[in-house]
């Protein structure tokens, strides 16, 4: 296994323990870990990653047992989409796509140790931990305004119980007093996680993101974490690049059409 495989399943333990502790501190949300994959539902949150099928890789998963997967999670009202790691599940893509799914969107999965960030240590700009209910409120307004999405989606995930869980933290990053930034980071297993990093577009062009995001980021590295790690959107990943993170892994997305009815019937 070279130093590559081993990052990559870094990254993907973290990202699974970070978004399954996460979703159950979420109202209605449900999470059933299996061998080789879990099944999830976040009716409160309908898009990929919060609800469908997550498969660790390679095969562990019986290609069979995905049909009864992705019936469970519909029982449950939500919708479904398949969530993969690329290349390393030929067999699951292969049922996925026998069962009308087909790629939707793929992330890459990028890490960095402390020698390979290239921006300075925290400091600059205020950026603080998001902690007291107003805080919190700003917090979803710049997420929704930087992903363009529905305010309610948010209001959903950044809550007192989400913010209490081991490791989490949200930062905001304000210039003049005036909230333009936000990014999500857990701390564990040795290393730090960063996801939900959100500038609104009136906001960007500055660096915000990419100052936040360094900011998470040698926070982990302070409290003992030696690996970043990201799931990185067409957007942000010439920018991770830029400051010194390098793919390790591609997670595919997969859907299909009842998914988009269900989206939409939300």
């Amino acid at each position: 296994m070279t130093s590559e495989d081993v990052e990559a399943r870094r990254l993907h333990r973290g990202l699974r323990r970070a978004f399954g502790e996460t979703l159950r501190q979420v109202e209605g949300a449900w999470i059933e870990e299996r061998t080789g994959y879990a099944v999830v539902g976040c009716p409160a949150i309908p898009i990929p990653g919060f609800n469908g099928v997550w498969v660790d890789g390679p095969d562990v998963m019986a290609p069979q047992t995905l049909a009864g997967a992705v019936d469970e999670v519909r029982r449950h009202g939500a919708p479904c989409w398949i969530e993969l790691r690329a290349d390393r599940t030929p067999a699951i893509r292969a049922a996925a796509v026998g069962l009308g799914f087909m790629r939707e969107d793929a992330y890459p999965g990028m890490v960095a140790t402390p020698q390979e960030v290239r921006l300075p240590g925290p400091g600059g700009p205020q950026i603080s931990r998001v902690e007291d209910p107003s805080a919190i409120g700003e917090a979803i307004d710049v997420a929704a305004a930087g992903f363009e999405a529905p305010r309610e989606l948010f209001a959903a995930l950044y809550t007192p119980a989400v913010l209490a869980v081991p490791g989490l933290s949200v930062y905001l990053l304000r210039i003049g007093g005036r909230a333009v930034s936000t990014a999500t980071a857990w701390l564990g297993d040795g290393a730090v996680g960063i996801f939900n990093v959100a500038t609104p577009p009136a906001e960007r062009g500055h660096g915000y993101g990419t100052l936040i995001t360094a900011h998470a980021a040698w926070e982990g590295f302070a409290a003992g974490a030696d690996l970043a790690w990201l799931q990185a959107s067409a957007m942000g990943e010439p920018v991770y690049r830029r400051m010194g993170f390098r793919q390790v892994e591609t997670y595919e997305v997969l859907g299909r059409p009842a998914a988009a009815d269900d989206l939409a019937s939300t």
